[in-house]
């Protein structure tokens, strides 16, 4: 079977006050840790029928990730995470022709209040400025990134953001709220977020949307044309196997589940790999088909597995069954979280 590949880049030019993935300001090590990542990939078996470079923000290295995306193999989906405060129609053609086919742009918003107040480093125009190099660039397979219930967002703000995507016209959209993580600068601030019901409201509005454009909605989070889903992410939710690279990459792999530590001066010396490695079968691998899966709106089989939990949420309204198959209802994507925790 295809695996998947993931590589962490854990770079960035600035620390956005609400990331909890472990990233570096300090990009002097940049050229070594691609050389390592080259290496670990090189001891590796099998092939790989996607390959997501994440981060951190991948395009803060420039050239180097250009290196490190010649020698990775040309997968049929081959992802880079973009910010489009870093780059310009040079390295997005230089991303292109050494194998990249699909980016995608963490934008969060097209409104620039919402943006200071996230701490981004880009504005609105070098979002959309970005989103057109990327196709001059040669890129059809463009994803963009927008973020939810954050400070100082409104349905009217929404809708703003909302227009200019339909008017880019990317093929993959991912809209996700913001959760503050403990230990991030977020954390414990007051800030002027939306309201419980305004939340639900914007969610509502961008389905809405982002269907009436076209985009299906084919996970809790995430909405695409026909055939522009995302391949790799997808893997994940059906526990598919995948190997991550890098320091703070998490692996799948035959059922056995690990880690590289969060640590790039130990990634650097060849330490820290292959941590926490655990073994992921019988209920519990049961259990994670469940709750996982389930965020697919196509839902997963069904053959009568937990029957109690299954019964009581159907009753609620929060899943449904029909061709075998067991999914969440409107209701349920709603509050999803309360359909996972019956299974975790």
């Amino acid at each position: 079977m295809n695996k998947g590949l993931y590589v962490h880049i854990p770079f960035c030019l600035r620390k956005c006050p609400y990331c909890d993935f472990y990233s570096l300001t300090d990009r002097s090590t940049a050229a070594a840790y691609v050389d390592a990542v080259i290496d670990e990939y090189r001891s590796l078996d099998g092939s790989f029928d996607t390959v997501f470079i994440g981060g951190g923000t991948p395009t803060s290295i420039g050239g180097e990730l250009v290196r490190l995306c010649e020698a990775l193999p040309k997968a049929e989906e081959f992802t880079v995470e973009a910010n489009p405060g870093t780059v310009d129609l040079e390295l997005l053609k230089s991303l292109r022709e050494a194998g990249a086919n699909r980016i995608s742009f963490g934008v969060q918003s097209f409104d620039d209040r919402e943006l200071r107040a996230l701490g981004r480093i880009h504005s609105a125009a070098q979002a959309e400025e970005a989103v057109l190099l990327a196709r001059r660039a040669g890129f059809e397979n463009i994803s963009v990134d927008l973020m939810l219930a954050i400070p100082y967002q409104t349905v009217g703000s929404v809708k703003k953001s909302l227009d200019k995507i339909r008017e880019l016209a990317p093929v993959h959209v991912s809209a996700y709220s913001l959760i503050i993580e403990e230990g991030t600068p977020f954390y414990g601030k007051r800030l002027p977020l939306p309201s419980e019901d305004e939340e639900r409201e914007i969610y509502w509005l961008v389905q809405r949307f982002l269907e009436a454009m076209g985009l299906k909605q084919y996970e809790i989070s995430n909405f695409a044309l026909a055939g522009m889903e995302c391949r790799h992410n997808i893997k994940y939710w059906t526990l598919e196997p995948y190997i991550g690279l890098g320091a703070a990459a998490h692996s799948y792999n035959g059922g056995r589940r690990y880690s590289n530590a969060p640590d790039v001066a130990a990634y650097l010396l060849g330490e820290g790999r292959e941590l926490d490695s655990e073994i992921i079968t019988g209920e519990e691998q049961l259990r994670e088909k469940f709750w996982l899966g389930l965020r697919m709106t196509g839902g997963i089989p069904y053959g009568g597995e937990f029957p109690e939990a299954v019964e009581k949420l159907t009753g609620q309204g929060l899943l449904e069954i029909a061709d075998g198959r067991l999914r969440l209802t409107r209701r349920g994507i709603d509050l999803a979280n309360l359909v996972f925790m019956e299974f975790v």
